[in-house]
């Protein structure tokens, strides 16, 4: 088949900062599919990142940038704020845009006669519509309303719920209708699936969970360092920003004062102006954005995820477990994944508990070599992209195949 890949960004490679799902699956695609890739730009050192990078060659056939939204006028701001949009929409606030947006996708649909549109994250929904009489999938990864539905819970300043509120309604209206559009849509966890099913009747949804890549990310030896506790991902991302600023608050302390010379690495690029400030804490690290996360998960002696809000299942658990690494997580980090306490990792949600599960990590090395072990047997049994790659491309033959093979544009 030929496939049209809408992204928001340029995909992240096992090599680069964010999540590698996009990219892995469409690495699994293209071995016997055509792709090309319709995307926007974040920045020239992503591009270049993602150019450079072996593994990405001969993935897509064609990638084409687009072009970024103009300035936002004041009438259009309030005819957005009007309709209660959700941030990333642009129909009310730039609708010439949007609407030369649809009609570049129309036109190259047009023109390069794609028997398959595949749609990466919510914000890339509004430029499909029925019109362009082509199957379409859309991969939100985590949904968006248990997302919204979650940060909703742990507000308590009423104007920040109230936001959050009217935010939250929005979303649930626009997942509710994807089913006008989209023939199938994935998310990375049942728990994210559930949720959709609950928005709407008319939904075909689909899990297909993240996946490791399993030759990038593996043990090589490293001996880890007495004490050393690591948490990776992107620190500008609200969960993550939650995640980091929770455990160095709250539970590190309890850490340090039975282990004085415990450090906290906090790994990750974008880290906010409130987790650079975590800096100042006495063995607390803010590395900000490496070259490459393996070396700081290779030589921790714990690896943490102490999520609290998001939803979906986390890479950067799947990866640390894919280098052996023992782990404390928090429930929610593990929604959707075949994990159980006290086998693959340990799981606690309050402080105390938290914190004395990692001290127990620090001292027990016959427990933290059989957690590790675990997680690696299950991750390589489960979760490689490969798997979730064959379910990706039954899943796209089987929407393709319910449009009776007929062609997406008749000559």
């Amino acid at each position: 088949m030929k496939i049209l890949v809408l992204a928001p960004d340029i995909p992240a490679t096992s090599r680069m900062p964010g999540s590698p799902r996009l990219f892995n699956l469409c690495r699994e695609l293209s071995r016997q599919h055509e792709l090309q890739l319709l995307t926007y730009r974040s920045s020239s050192e992503r591009h270049r990142a993602f150019a450079s990078d072996p593994a990405a060659s001969g993935v897509f056939s064609r990638l084409e940038l687009l072009p970024d939204p103009p300035a936002i006028g004041w009438w259009g701001q309030q005819w957005h704020r009007m309709h209660l949009a959700a941030h990333f929409e642009t129909c009310y606030r730039l609708p010439g845009y949007y609407h030369s947006m649809r009609s570049r996708i129309r036109e190259l649909c047009r023109q390069e006669k794609f028997d398959l549109i595949h749609v990466d994250l919510l914000p890339m929904a509004q430029f499909v519509d029925r019109e362009l009489d082509i199957p379409a999938v859309i991969d939100l990864h985590d949904s968006t309303t248990l997302m919204a539905r979650r940060v909703l819970k742990m507000q308590r300043d009423w104007r920040k719920r109230l936001a959050f509120y009217t935010h939250l309604l929005r979303i649930e209206r626009l997942e509710a209708a994807l089913g006008d559009t989209f023939d199938l849509i994935l998310t990375n966890s049942v728990v994210d699936q559930q949720v959709i099913r609950e928005l709407s009747d008319r939904l075909n949804t689909m899990t297909i969970t993240n996946g490791v890549d399993m030759e990038y990310f593996s043990p090589d030896g490293t001996s880890a360092q007495d004490d050393k506790i690591v948490f990776t991902g992107v620190m500008g991302y609200g969960p993550n920003e939650d995640a980091a600023l929770y455990f160095a608050n709250d539970i590190f302390p309890l850490i340090k004062a039975k282990r004085p010379n415990a450090e906290f690495w906090i790994v990750g690029s974008e880290p906010s102006e409130k987790v650079g400030s975590l800096a100042r804490i006495a063995g607390v690290h803010v590395t900000g954005q490496v070259p490459d996360v393996r070396p700081y998960v290779r030589s921790a002696a714990v690896f943490v995820s102490p999520l609290r809000i998001g939803s979906g299942v986390k890479n950067k658990l799947l990866a640390a477990m894919a280098m052996k690494k023992p782990t404390v997580a928090t429930t929610m980090s593990i929604d959707g994944l075949d994990l159980a306490d006290d086998r693959e990792l340990l799981l606690a949600d309050e402080p105390q508990d938290f914190a004395d599960k990692v001290l127990r990590l620090l001292t027990d090395h016959e427990m933290a070599q059989r957690l590790g072990a675990n997680g690696l047997a299950r991750v390589q049994g489960q979760y490689s992209w490969a798997a979730m790659g064959k379910a990706f491309e039954s899943a796209i033959r089987a929407v393709a195949l319910s449009w009776n093979g007929r062609p997406a544009y008749e000559n």
